[in-house]
């Protein structure tokens, strides 16, 4: 083995070893935010679950004409709607409009490999957390890595097989004798069985 086919598998180790822990630290990533979701989810219903007003509603007659409603109404008097601006801010600001002015903040402080900060600001824009888009982009980078390297360790190796076209160069010289001896053997291969026919 030369210097250059160790080098090549040296860094092919590398970038294989980096993509599998990327790859290891995305998914439990992933799963980290899963749960998480899972957990806020289940801790908002049951905060809404155990927010019901637990006084009986009176009733009351409704007098006069009104054909869509019941002629007997709750006493509870309707919330008044209150306006919060800043809740209507936050709504406008995480509307999938804002997407990616989101992730490009939410990308700061750039770290990692810089060929991997497009896959990861793609991945923010969908939606991945940057817990997970980060390690999952150096992964595919490292991948790609690993690839290449692979593939230039394959094209070294085989090629003394192949032109500088890429196609492979062989030179076939048939004898006359071997096209007169293939001839007169070949009405007789179906009944001699002989092993070459």
């Amino acid at each position: 083995m030369d210097h250059v086919q160790r080098e090549l598998s040296q860094r092919f180790a590398k970038s294989y070893a980096t993509a599998a822990f990327g790859y290891a630290q995305a998914a439990s990533a992933a799963y980290a935010a899963l749960a998480d979701q899972t957990l806020d989810f289940w801790s908002q219903a049951a905060r809404a679950g155990s927010s019901v007003d637990d006084r009986p509603a009176r009733l009351q007659l409704v007098t006069g004409p009104r054909p869509y409603r019941s002629a007997v109404s709750a006493t509870r008097p309707a919330p008044a709607p209150a306006v919060d601006l800043v809740q209507i801010s936050q709504a406008w600001a995480a509307s999938p409009m804002f997407a990616p002015m989101r992730a490009w903040w939410g990308m700061f402080p750039l770290q990692g490999n810089p060929a991997c900060w497009p896959m990861a600001y793609a991945m923010m824009s969908a939606g991945v957390p940057r817990t997970v888009a980060m390690p999952a982009a150096e992964a595919n980078v490292a991948a790609f890595d690993a690839a290449s390297v692979a593939t230039a360790s394959i094209d070294r190796a085989f090629s003394a097989y192949r032109s500088e076209s890429g196609f492979a160069v062989s030179q076939v010289v048939v004898s006359p004798k071997t096209w007169i001896s293939a001839l007169f053997l070949a009405p007789f291969a179906a009944s001699i069985k002989v092993p070459w026919s």
